[in-house]
């Protein structure tokens, strides 16, 4: 199954100081619900796991991030991350655009455009839901990244946590039917 999503937010950071931590991996893994860089491989790979839980059914997958393109000077970035699950249930994939906008009051806009192809257990759920799921994790990333950007740079990131699996699922089932009424 695939789907484009896209998403912006807007933080009251200057936009190097965004910059700074939208470019580095492992401190933008960690502002991901249930995601971890386990490896470097080069300057520009990494190995890392993720886990996504929507009601009874986790999906946990090992997989690898490419930064396919980093342009400080436009504030933009390109991803390709594709993982297997560890259990054999299929498998997932995205390309992942995003920019960062100077804003009047010294602030930045982030907008970001996915491409996301989702093979197997979490495909059999449906576009809705998947769309919610990627609607809280995203409420959930946003938090964290706000988070971390009052973090020193040098300060470790802290793992993100994977959502609450009955919240996820109960959440994404209530945001599904009422855009259905």
């Amino acid at each position: 199954m695939a789907m484009q999503i896209e998403k912006s937010f807007q933080v009251k950071e200057p936009i190097e100081k965004v910059w700074s931590l939208l470019s580095d991996p492992r401190r933008v893994a960690a502002c991901v619900p249930g995601a971890k860089i386990t490896e470097q491989v080069d300057e520009k790979t990494y190995k890392g796991t993720i886990s996504v839980k929507v009601g009874p059914s986790a999906t946990d997958y090992k997989g690898e991030l490419e930064i396919v393109r980093l342009d400080p000077e436009s504030h933009e970035l390109e991803i390709l991350g594709k993982g297997q699950d560890v259990r054999g249930r299929g498998s997932a994939s995205m390309r992942m655009t995003g920019k960062l906008r100077s804003l009047e009051d010294g602030g930045t806009e982030v907008t970001s455009v996915s491409e996301v192809n989702v093979v197997g257990i979490l495909a059999q759920m449906g576009s809705r839901v998947i769309s919610e799921v990627s609607n809280i994790m995203f409420g959930q990333f946003i938090k964290n990244f706000q988070a971390q950007l009052q973090q020193p740079e040098d300060a470790a990131a802290v793992e993100a946590k994977p959502l609450n699996a009955a919240s996820v699922a109960w959440a994404a089932a209530k945001g599904a039917f009422h855009r259905e009424s």
